[in-house]
């Protein structure tokens, strides 16, 4: 009698119905570890295969962004007259002639902008290109090596052609459109992993040791896809020009590099290199000149490349200037900032891909970049191993499940 009250609320609150779950509460189906999306697929089987490829190119990227840099730190020679500026070019021309006979061959010189030894590049028909590097006031030669001999070069022609000549080109074109089929992949997984944007980023401080490394890889992979993919289309269009071209030539057209040529000697002698910069100079104040072409044919032009203001590549700009090698007159000029809009588009390619449309602060955010591939490669196998595990687990427990099943029958 005396709990009568108390036990009949008891009685109640027993059977009182409970609240219903809140949306976020009601308990996921267990999933199938052998159920796998075609987004799921095609992210592991290209990771495993075409992101080997990926890694060697990031590594490789992160060296090149930089690799003038690591070159003068590394090899004592380069970093000779640092700073210094040579008395006279067409002294300099005449020191690589010695070199290299402008008869057999065709020199491109390369002004350093801030000073220091100069490098030059020797073409000829059948041979590897040479370049020999100069010291500035005594213009000695300090470094005297063919292209492809050297950790940079090597690493280049690694990087760009997989050591493939123009095949290898064609094919880094291809990977390199696979590669961005793998990364929208991983994009895609990505967005299906949370139901909400704060979901998406989260970073579970307190996790496991498993589920950290997904989170590295898959919060790493979508910043990094951001950068990657601009790296990896860039690739794609510079190694497959004849595809890339023809779809801009349908929107704007292309223009073609004019070849034009000196009129004949009768008699005239080439003016001297410098004589020529200080024709541009005059005819062009303010731009950075990059590179000169040294004519060797008698009806040949100084080809003289430099940078406009405001042109993205810096180191090997899009923009020339052509003179009569005997009179110094100006016979054409191509300026990168007036060209067609697919000229605009073609000229972005190669400093977006290398960083160096911005500067120093480029270059270092490709560098970069170029690590992330290693970090998503390596926690991608930890991930896969994983799973490969929980999936061969599962198979065992529903093997034994269905012998038990059997053992009753």
């Amino acid at each position: 009698m005396f709990g009568d009250h108390k036990g009949g609320g008891e009685l109640a609150e027993a059977h009182r119905p409970a609240a219903p779950r809140a949306a976020s509460d009601k308990p996921r189906k267990k999933k199938n570890p052998q159920q796998v999306s075609l987004a799921g697929r095609i992210h592991k089987w290209a990771g495993l295969t075409i992101g080997v490829i990926l890694l060697m190119c990031g590594l490789t990227g992160s060296y090149l962004a930089f690799y003038p840099e690591i070159e003068r730190a590394a090899i004592a020679p380069l970093r000779q007259s640092a700073g210094q500026q040579p008395a006279s070019y067409e002294a300099v021309y005449q020191a690589l002639s010695q070199v290299g006979s402008p008869a057999e061959g065709r020199w491109n010189i390369e002004l350093p902008g801030d000073g220091g030894v100069i490098t030059s590049r020797y073409g000829r028909r059948g041979s590897p290109n040479r370049m020999v590097s100069l010291d500035p006031v005594t213009l000695d030669v300090v470094r005297d090596v063919e292209w492809g001999s050297t950790v940079s070069t090597w690493v280049y022609e690694l990087h760009y052609r997989l050591l493939l000549g123009r095949s290898g080109a064609t094919l880094m074109g291809v990977l390199a459109l696979a590669s961005m089929t793998m990364l929208i992949a991983g994009i895609v997984l990505w967005w299906r992993s949370g139901r909400t944007a704060a979901a998406r980023m989260k970073y579970h401080v307190n996790g496991t040791a498993e589920r950290k490394i997904y989170d590295v890889h898959r919060l790493s992979g979508v910043i990094g896809s951001a950068f990657l993919l601009i790296i990896l289309a860039t690739a794609a269009a510079m190694s497959l020009p004849d595809q890339v071209k023809p779809v801009l030539s349908a929107f704007s057209p292309i223009v073609k590099s004019p070849d034009p040529e000196s009129a004949p000697a009768n008699g005239r002698a080439r003016i001297p290199l410098d004589q020529a910069l200080a024709v541009v100079r005059a005819e062009m104040p303010g731009v950075d000149i990059r590179w000169v072409q040294v004519p060797t044919e008698e009806t040949a032009s100084y080809a003289i490349r430099f940078r406009d203001p405001g042109e993205p590549n810096r180191r090997f700009p899009k923009s020339y200037i052509w003179l009569d090698q005997y009179s110094g007159a100006v016979l054409a000029v191509r300026r990168e900032t007036q060209g067609t809009a697919s000229d605009r588009i073609l000229g972005w390619f190669y400093p977006l891909h290398s960083g160096q449309a911005f500067g120093i602060w480029g270059r270092a955010i490709v560098a970069l970049i170029g690590l992330f591939p290693l970090l998503l490669f390596v926690t991608g196998i930890i991930r896969w191993r994983g799973k490969a595990s929980r999936l061969a687990a599962y198979k065992r427990s529903t093997a034994a499940a269905a012998a038990r099943r059997n053992t009753h029958l």
